[in-house]
């Protein structure tokens, strides 16, 4: 299975997405309460390859995660589904993350889901 090249993927590191972001690709959501942006961004090396499991179908999708934040306890992670060409948002549970190594050598394996 064909990975693209992750230098083609620009990503929101370091500080929390803008509008501009959403609109570029670079991120997939902000976070806010009563209009008001919260969170932290996520300190992870982006963009990087994962395997994305929705609550229903729980089949796993390739996916670049380029935006990871934190708020209210809990982790946000957006990105690209690369089969589907769209953007998708999900908690950090929904996302199996992959290294290069495992790219390379074909294991994409989930963590303990079968």
């Amino acid at each position: 299975m064909n990975w693209p090249d992750l230098s083609s993927f620009e990503a929101t590191v370091g500080r929390l997405a803008t509008v501009d972001d959403t609109r570029a690709n670079r991120a997939s959501f902000l976070l806010k309460v009563d209009d008001v942006r919260i969170g932290i961004p996520i300190e992870m090396e982006l963009p990087r390859f994962a395997l994305y499991r929705d609550g229903e179908s729980q089949d796993p999708k390739r996916v670049v995660i380029f935006q990871a934040e934190e708020a209210d306890g809990l982790r946000y992670f957006g990105g690209w589904l690369i089969d589907d060409e769209t953007q998708v948002v999900g908690f950090e549970a929904d996302f199996d993350l992959l290294t290069e190594e495992q790219i390379k050598s074909g294991e994409q394996r989930s963590r303990g889901r079968p």
